[in-house]
């Protein structure tokens, strides 16, 4: 029988926002302006983890920098080169199809607030979803907490809800909330990094969709 669900909880970068270009942009200028060499694709997506100082400390010396400098310096970056990203193919199709179900919709982010409520709203996002739930600062934390706060808040049972995102972080996040969990490939982990988590994995939003129609009975609550 397949399961219930009636919320849907997104990450936002690199699942709904295809911004990979733009973050391994804004590394690659850091380096640069430190005289080191920059990194591929392929190193940035092995790299990446959540807290970002995990990922900061693999590729700078965090006893000679300042992190507070290093995070402004990776926004005001990322900020500029987000210009030539969108979102992610069929993203908006797949949560169009998702609201015609009468299923809830939230943006559960590792990004700061401020800055997520800007680009969810300019990317054309923002009437798709319930809330948009981001850190208070850029440090990158707590994303399970704001998760966890919202459905005590709402009263909403963890079987009900399933997690869609791009790290394999997101998948701890919907095990520590007793949710199901899709991952796509297209974000800032590789498939053969998140293919370790066992749960069903996407190639692109189609996928999504498929998987969506397949495993789980999508409705209001």
């Amino acid at each position: 029988m397949k399961r219930r669900i009636s919320h849907i909880f997104w990450d936002w970068n690199g699942t709904l926002l295809d911004d990979v270009g733009a973050a391994l942009a804004s590394v690659n200028d850091m380096l640069a302006a430190r005289g080191l060499s920059p990194i591929t694709l392929e190193v940035y997506r092995r790299c990446v983890d959540t807290p970002i100082i995990r990922f900061y400390e693999q590729l700078f010396d965090l006893e000679k920098e300042d992190y507070n400098d290093l995070l402004a310096g990776y926004n005001d970056g990322y900020e500029k080169h987000l210009a030539e990203c969108g979102l992610s193919p069929g993203a908006l199709h797949t949560l169009q199809a998702i609201r015609e179900t009468g299923a809830r919709q939230i943006v559960v982010s590792s990004c700061e607030q401020t800055q997520l409520d800007k680009y969810v709203s300019l990317f054309g996002a923002a009437p798709y979803f319930d809330a948009v739930l981001g850190a208070a600062n850029f440090y990158a934390e707590n994303k399970t907490g704001r998760a966890l706060s919202y459905m005590q808040t709402h009263a909403i049972d963890g079987a009900a809800v399933l997690v869609i995102g791009d790290l394999t972080g997101d998948f701890e996040m919907a095990r520590r909330l007793g949710a199901s969990c899709i991952l796509i490939s297209t974000g800032h982990h590789p498939s053969e990094v998140l293919s370790r988590c066992r749960v069903p994995l996407a190639g692109c939003f189609d996928d999504i969709e498929r998987l969506l129609k397949e495993n789980y009975r999508i409705a209001a609550p």
